[in-house]
């Protein structure tokens, strides 16, 4: 099972949409750009693990997930994972925030609702004024052009897919706002996905209102699963 450790923590991971980001991160993004780090007992059972991941997120940062349901494994893991006067982001259960806090300083961390969509709840929106294309791994693109060349009015896609699930991110310039644009690119991006079947997840920052709105106006769910994002840095 060490020779394996993405089969060794697979156990601490679901396949409910709360578990999804740190799924994709931990056990399919590129093992090239993934360092697993794991603590086990003495049969090799994993305690916890913390994967930090090179991502096109941000070149800087590398994205960190974790998981464990023991508290020292857990801290050890971090330590270890973790360099000193280094920040990275990092995706967490809110319930893991004191194991967080034990081990690192946390910047700007938000608590975001975890959505999802079923087929059978979609409510798409046509607008003409759609364009979509392709990214160079085939994820589609959503965006309304603006008047303004400099600038998108708004724009959609995933942030990361993974064999079962996409993340949707949505921007809408603020002098387009209220408009229904942001509804537009998202059930467009939405399309496509649900024609993958996988389903897409949505964040949505707890006072975000709009964006949850937005969300739930195309047929999407509240999961009631949270997750806690920010930049971190070890203590």
């Amino acid at each position: 099972m060490a020779d394996n450790p993405r089969a060794q923590i697979a156990p601490l991971l679901t396949s409910q949409p709360s578990d999804a980001l740190a799924s994709y991160f931990a056990l399919e993004h590129d093992p090239r750009r993934t360092k697993l780090t794991v603590r086990a007992d003495a049969h090799g059972r994993a305690l916890a693990f913390v994967a930090v991941c090179q991502t096109g997120i941000d070149l800087f940062r590398p994205m960190v997930v974790m998981r464990g349901d023991d508290t020292v494994a857990l801290h050890d893991a971090l330590r270890a994972a973790l360099s000193p006067g280094r920040q990275y982001l990092y995706s967490a259960p809110i319930t893991l925030r004191p194991d967080l806090e034990a081990v690192a300083h946390l910047f700007g961390d938000s608590p975001n609702k975890i959505l999802t969509l079923a087929s059978a709840n979609f409510k798409p929106v046509v607008n003409i004024l759609v364009q979509t294309s392709r990214t160079p791994d085939g994820l589609l693109r959503a965006v309304i052009r603006s008047r303004n060349a400099a600038e998108n009015a708004a724009d959609a896609g995933v942030t990361w897919q993974s064999s079962r699930y996409c993340e949707v991110f949505v921007r809408v310039a603020e002098s387009a706002r209220n408009r229904g644009l942001g509804k537009s690119v998202v059930s467009a991006v939405s399309v496509d996905i649900l024609a993958q079947h996988r389903t897409p997840v949505y964040m949505a920052g707890i006072d975000n209102v709009p964006s949850q709105r937005l969300a739930l106006r195309l047929g999407y769910q509240d999961t009631g699963s949270w997750e806690l994002s920010g930049a971190m840095s070890l203590r």
